[in-house]
C-alpha cells in the first residue's frame, strides 16, 4: 500500500464536502477522486481540491483507489456499498449503515467475504467529551449506571428527505448509549409522530431498558427552534452532564453517608445527602469527524479488522415499530 491512503469520496453533499476537506488536510491520506451523479456539485468539489471527478462509480478506476467514503443518501447505501465492496475497496459508510436491517447485515457479510475493512461513521463516538465520559464510566467512578437521558433536538434540516428522524438523528444516541453500556437493550418502547413534516416522522421518543435495570430515554425532534445536543448519565456514585456541541462535561460526585434508620422507617438505612462534589473534567476539543476519519485510515493502513455490527444494532432499534 502507498505511504498515503488513496481515498475517493462518493457524494458531494454536505457530508461529502466535509470528508473531502478532512482527507485533503490529513497528511496520512491522499484525496484522489470525487464521485457524484450530480455533475455540477461533484465537479466543483473535485476542482476545489485538484482531484479527478467521475459521474458514476463504474468509471472510478479500481487500481487508483485504496478506500472510499460513502456520503450518498441513505437510500443508496446498500447498492453503492455492495458495489464498493465487490471492487475490493475498504469502506467508510456514513451512518446509518443502510435503509433496512437486512441491507445492513448483507453489507457486513459481504465485507467479511471480501476481507476488506468496513466501518460505519457514527461520529459521536469520536467526540472528545464522549471519550472522556466513557473513561469515567469504565473506571467505575459513577458506580452502577442507573439511567441515561439524551436530548438531540433542533430545526429541520432541508437536506434530509429519504429517512425519518429516528434513522437520521436518534440513531446517534442509540449507538452512544449502547457504546457506553457495552450492550444492547432488552426492551424498546418508541413514540413517533409527524408534526410539521408530512412525509416522515419529525419527533420521536425512545424508552430503552438494558440489563441490570439500566434505563435510557432519548428525545429527538426537528421542531425545536434551538439546536441542543446533550447527554445526562446517572450512576449510584455520581452524575455527568455532557454537551456534544461545546464538548464539555459537568461531573458531580455523590457525597452521602448511611445513617441508622428510624425504627419506624421501612428502610434498613437512611441516605444523608450532602452538597455534591463538582469535579473538573478537562476535555481537549477536536473535530469528531476528523478523529473518525483518522481512525479509519489507521485501521486500513495497519490492516486491523473492524466489526461494524454496532451499526446494525443501532439501526434495528431506530427502525423499531
Amino acid at each position: 500500500m502507498p505511504d498515503k491512503l488513496r481515498v475517493a469520496v462518493l457524494g458531494a453533499g454536505v457530508m461529502g464536502k466535509n470528508h473531502a476537506r478532512i482527507y485533503h488536510e490529513l497528511p496520512e491520506a491522499e484525496l484522489v477522486a470525487i464521485v457524484d451523479t450530480h455533475e455540477q456539485a461533484g465537479r466543483a468539489l473535485a476542482e476545489l481540491y485538484g482531484v479527478h471527478f467521475y459521474p458514476t462509480l463504474n468509471e472510478l478506476p479500481a487500481n487508483a483507489v485504496d478506500a472510499v467514503s460513502v456520503c450518498t443518501p441513505t437510500s443508496t447505501h446498500h447498492t453503492v456499498g455492495l458495489h464498493c465492496l465487490n471492487m475490493g475497496f475498504h469502506m467508510l459508510m456514513e451512518k446509518p449503515i443502510a435503509a433496512t436491517v437486512e441491507q445492513g447485515a448483507e453489507l457486513l457479510n459481504r465485507a467479511r467475504e471480501k476481507n476488506v475493512i468496513f466501518m460505519v461513521g457514527h461520529s459521536e463516538r469520536f467526540n472528545p467529551a464522549v471519550q472522556q465520559a466513557k473513561k469515567i464510566i469504565d473506571a467505575g467512578e459513577l458506580g452502577k449506571i442507573t439511567n441515561i437521558m439524551a436530548r438531540r433536538v433542533g430545526p429541520f434540516p432541508p437536506r434530509i428527505n429519504d429517512v425519518d428522524i429516528a434513522v437520521d438523528l436518534a440513531v446517534h444516541d442509540i449507538d452512544i448509549i449502547n457504546y457506553l453500556l457495552k450492550t444492547t437493550p432488552q426492551d424498546v418502547v418508541i413514540h413517533k409522530r409527524k408534526t410539521n413534516n408530512r412525509n416522515h416522522a419529525d419527533l420521536v421518543d425512545f424508552f430503552l431498558r438494558y440489563d441490570n435495570m439500566v434505563t435510557a430515554y432519548i428525545q429527538t425532534n426537528w421542531i425545536t427552534p434551538l439546536k441542543i445536543r446533550k447527554l445526562n448519565i446517572t450512576g449510584t456514585e455520581g452524575y455527568i452532564e455532557l454537551d456534544y456541541i461545546t464538548q464539555s462535561i459537568e461531573y458531580y460526585k455523590s457525597t452521602y453517608e448511611r445513617l441508622p434508620a428510624n425504627p419506624e422507617s421501612f428502610s434498613d438505612f437512611v441516605l444523608m445527602f450532602a452538597q455534591p462534589l463538582k469535579k473538573e473534567v478537562v476535555v481537549e476539543r477536536a473535530e469528531p469527524l476528523k478523529e473518525e476519519l483518522r481512525y479509519f485510515i489507521n485501521l486500513v493502513r495497519n490492516g486491523t479488522q473492524h466489526d461494524a455490527q454496532y451499526a446494525v444494532d443501532a439501526l434495528k432499534i431506530a427502525l423499531y415499530e
